[in-house]
């Protein structure tokens, strides 16, 4: 597997540290910070802040001198927490037309794709274009970047859910006929869940939503702020510490 939770912590976070170390704080008010549990991109594990996008996020914050409070809620939360609370940061978020004008946004914090999965013994569905997909019933989650991209193109057979391991389930159960899944989540959550990868099979990617995942911040948030926030992701990127996180997890990008 590819999500880097074998490497040693000493020498994946001594830049960070390093960074936390020297940087001063520019910001005296709070910063919220919410996200979901998303792994491997963030989600907590035994209390602790964890995955590719987190490590990421606090890099930029050990940069800008920021502290923040981190809050885990469900997406639906969090996407409207961040949109109506000044000073609020989300991530991992997909950035398409129908978002453009909610966020200030931050900048590229990880590689993303996402596909249609299905179990791997329905010979009777087939995917070869996007409208193919129609046809058929869709697990997907409430709110999300998934669900708001094929809502705009007019699908009306989808099955939405709370929490995205919920359409796993459905799906090995037969309740679903595909699922769209960010693709490293996927992998990761079977895992998690203990079950065969050879269950299923990748039959499309939905490449106009893949690419990357973003951090944005309210819209009427302190100018201040989001220069800082912006600053701090542009230094890690130019000092090699973002690559260095994003080697950490292996991921392909």
């Amino acid at each position: 597997m590819f999500f880097g939770r074998h490497l040693g912590v000493t020498r994946r976070f001594l830049p960070f540290l390093l960074l936390c170390l020297f940087a001063r704080p520019v910001w005296a008010q709070d910063l919220t910070i919410v996200t979901e549990e998303f792994p491997p991109y963030n989600y907590l594990e035994n209390g602790e802040i964890k995955g590719l996008s987190s490590d990421v996020v606090k890099a930029v914050l050990g940069q800008a001198g920021l502290n923040a409070r981190f809050q885990f809620l469900p997406w639906a939360r969090a996407y409207l927490t961040a949109q109506n609370r000044k000073n609020t940061l989300i991530f991992s978020i997909g950035r398409i037309p129908e978002r453009e004008e909610l966020f200030e946004w931050i900048g590229v914090i990880a590689p993303y794709n996402t596909s249609l999965y299905k179990l791997a013994n329905r010979t009777d569905i087939t995917v070869k274009e996007l409208d193919d997909a129609k046809g058929y019933t869709i697990g997907v989650s409430v709110e999300d970047l998934i669900y708001q991209y094929l809502k705009s193109k007019k699908f009306t057979n989808l099955e939405v859910v709370g929490q995205d391991v919920l359409n796993i389930r459905k799906l090995a159960l037969g309740r679903l006929d595909l699922i769209a899944f960010d693709e490293a989540s996927f992998q990761h959550r079977l895992v998690l869940e203990e079950m065969d990868p050879a269950q299923f099979e990748q039959v499309y990617r939905l490449e106009d939503i893949s690419g990357s995942l973003y951090m944005a911040l309210n819209k009427d948030s302190d100018p201040e702020l989001i220069k800082a926030l912006k600053q701090g992701l542009e230094t890690i990127k130019e000092t090699g510490i973002y690559g260095q996180i994003l080697t950490s997890y292996r991921l392909l990008y």
